[in-house]
């Protein structure tokens, strides 16, 4: 009877973890996914018209990318963290590398008066998107190889800081402000994870902000954006007409929206509605309601990555478990700093709301992300279904 029962339960469990992949994960980005395509469609058909005579052009566009972060995640899936490990210095040189040919002329694309984009013949590629998450491959490496400095020593947290600021300033060459204070950000968030001490950790972070403050107002652009953001209606149709269009929009949505496609601000009122600020027209079409049900899907996000990480920490797979909590950091920091830009809780940032904003090598990257998650879930599972035919096979003999 007891065999009997054992064996029942052995089914069980190794039915559940099996599989590789955790549903709640898969469910949240699915449903992110779709909302993306969704309002990129919604969001982008005035502009695509327009500009490139085909309504649907950002949508193709977008769809295409997806698929390709679907069949480029194949490649993460199959590949084990312990080699992910490995190449995660390989890949921070590459990240370096590209950062720097972006200011190159020829290679590097100029759009908007910012120079964000590598030619690539077909298709151009913002290559923060990619540094994002080779710098938190490569921070969960690092936290690996030197966790005793880290948590002991003052220059421990120092060099981390210190390559994060290198890739700073290579993006405020472009200029890419935005980006660059969320890698600060992020490297702040995984030393203070792995366990560095509060007070060096308070030190950088006042001496990063302080730099930050002084670069915001070294540019007149900058200085500008402070100011509308500030009171965005005293200038509302100069420094504070991008947010105060926002602002309409997200106002118009009211309980419930105003409904699918019929957003008014995306028709040449609101610059940028498919792509900084699509959060104001997912907003006004989808109203109070919709805002809340999409946090909860990110919330659902975050949760799951997090709960990743913290099992993969009990088993011993440090690496895994920081370069999920990063990953985590990185998704949960751009989502409110995009959302905080559109409600004009913060000054106006180039950042896109992931998953949800048209753009081919952000969307792409950030299924990469999940697909490097979903691989450490993968490893989790597999360690769990040999621990339990280990204790299984005990108990019969």
């Amino acid at each position: 009877m007891k065999a009997t029962a054992i064996q029942a339960n052995k089914k069980s469990v190794t039915g559940v973890f099996s599989v590789g992949y955790d549903f709640w994960l898969l469910f949240s980005l699915g449903c992110l996914i779709s909302l993306g395509i969704i309002m990129v469609a919604s969001s982008s058909f005035a502009i695509a018209e327009n500009s490139n005579g085909d309504a649907f052009y950002y949508l193709k566009r977008h769809i295409v990318f997806i698929g390709l972060g679907i069949f480029l995640s194949f490649i993460v899936l199959s590949m084990k963290m312990e080699w992910m490990q490995k190449l995660s210095k390989v890949l921070i040189i590459i990240s370096l590398l590209l950062l720097i040919l972006v200011v190159v002329p020829g290679l590097g694309v100029k759009v908007g008066g910012a120079r964000r984009w590598l030619n690539l013949g077909i298709s151009r590629f913002q290559v923060v998107e990619a540094v994002k998450l080779a710098m938190i491959v490569y921070l969960a490496g690092y936290v690996v190889r030197h966790k005793v400095g880290l948590q002991h020593k003052f220059m421990g947290v120092v060099k981390p800081l210190m390559l994060s600021g290198l890739l700073a300033v290579l993006l405020l060459m472009q200029p890419d402000f935005g980006s660059a204070v969320l890698l600060l950000t992020i490297t702040l968030f995984m030393v203070f994870i792995a366990g560095a001490r509060f007070r060096d950790l308070l030190i950088l972070a006042v001496f990063a902000a302080s730099m930050m403050a002084f670069l915001a107002y070294a540019e007149p652009y900058r200085i500008q954006r402070l100011i509308s953001f500030q009171n965005p209606w005293s200038d509302p149709f100069g420094g504070g007409f991008q947010l105060v269009q926002a602002l309409i929009a997200i106002g118009s949505g009211k309980i419930t929206g105003i409904g699918v496609g019929g957003s008014v601000q995306k028709l040449f009122y609101l610059p940028e509605a498919h792509t900084d600020f699509v959060f104001s027209v997912f907003a006004e079409e989808m109203g109070f309601v919709g805002v809340i049900a999409l946090i909860v899907i990110y919330l659902i996000l975050i949760f799951r990555i997090f709960s990743i990480s913290k099992v993969a920490l009990s088993l011993g797979k440090e690496f895994s478990a920081y370069a999920c909590a990063g990953i985590a950091v990185w998704l949960s920091l751009q989502t409110f700093l995009s959302m905080g830009v559109n409600l004009g809780l913060l000054p106006t940032k180039g950042l896109t709301l992931p998953f949800i904003s048209s753009g081919g090598s952000a969307i792409m990257m950030n299924i990469l992300a999940i697909a490097l998650v979903m691989r450490v879930s993968y490893e989790n599972r597999v360690h769990f279904v040999k621990a339990i035919k280990k204790k299984s096979a005990e108990v019969s003999l």
